[in-house]
């Protein structure tokens, strides 16, 4: 009999780690999504090549400020490193209803705890902080996002719930010398996140945590790996909304009666004056 082997990418992390995903409340318009994993010892990586990193699917309904995350005290003050990359919906300014796309993605590195018998790189302990947690310390990252400017709602309380998927978390190595990546028949490249790294990248994914909770209303999401943010937008059923309109329209009459009568003025001064003209 002949056996066959074939190096794989995809890899459960050593050491069973886990994570999990919440949103602090309240989320307001900016609300931030963390990651909290129970255990420093768990994020032990599992080559000195290793970097950690976060792969987030975004709906339209959130995004992230870019400009924000390159200043490197606000990423060493969230646990972050770096923002590697960027896909999707990137307008600051839009409101959700004229958006285009489906939403956007980003690829994060995280900063993480150094073990003691680990040495890396002068530049990346600065970006960790020097972080020498004891092994039973939760280790937190924080990544800020924002919500657009979401259609009125009818009766429901002034807020809308927005699915957002669990992001991945994932160790990104470097391949051992000599490790042939390209023979692998069942391999499937470049299929997500995978092809923002190199041909020879070896993934050691986190295991995330389930929540057996969910709101009320949402009891399908029980178990499943979807967080349900309330976003605040304008309730047309509360009480003084109907107000808000007639107030804005009678706003926008009045600004626009203004204008008229000072057109009028500036046109009846004008006739008036070529009319002394003339005599």
């Amino acid at each position: 009999a002949t056996l066959f082997s074939f190096p794989s990418r995809h890899h459960p992390a050593p050491h069973s780690p886990i994570f999990h995903t919440t949103f602090p409340l309240p989320t307001g318009l900016h609300p931030t999504l963390q990651l909290t994993f129970p255990s420093s010892r768990s994020l032990i990586p599992p080559a000195a090549s290793c970097a950690l990193h976060t792969y987030l699917t975004l709906p339209a309904a959130l995004f992230i400020d870019r400009y924000q995350f390159s200043d490197a005290l606000f990423l060493r003050a969230h646990g972050l490193i770096a923002l590697r990359s960027f896909a999707g919906e990137g307008d600051l300014e839009a409101p959700e209803w004229v958006v285009q796309k489906w939403g956007s993605a980003a690829l994060f590195e995280l900063a993480h705890p150094l073990p003691p018998d680990r040495t890396r790189d002068a530049a990346t302990k600065r970006d960790a902080g020097n972080a020498k947690a004891s092994a039973e310390d939760a280790w937190t990252v924080r990544i800020p996002l924002h919500a657009r400017y979401m259609s009125p709602t009818n009766g429901t309380g002034g807020t809308r719930d927005v699915a957002v998927p669990w992001p991945a978390v994932f160790w990104a190595c470097d391949a051992a010398d000599g490790l042939k990546m390209s023979v692998n028949p069942f391999d499937r490249a470049n299929l997500d996140y995978d092809g923002l790294f190199g041909p020879k990248t070896m993934f050691y994914h986190l295991a995330p945590a389930l929540d057996t909770s969910a709101p009320a209303g949402m009891a399908g999401m029980q178990g499943k790996l979807v967080e349900i943010v309330k976003v605040p937008v304008m309730d047309l059923a509360a009480r003084g909304a109907g107000y808000v309109e007639l107030g804005t329209l009678v706003a926008v009459l009045a600004g626009f009666a203004w204008v008229l009568w000072k057109l009028v003025g500036v046109g009846w001064g004008v006739g008036i004056k070529s009319t002394h003209t003339g005599l």
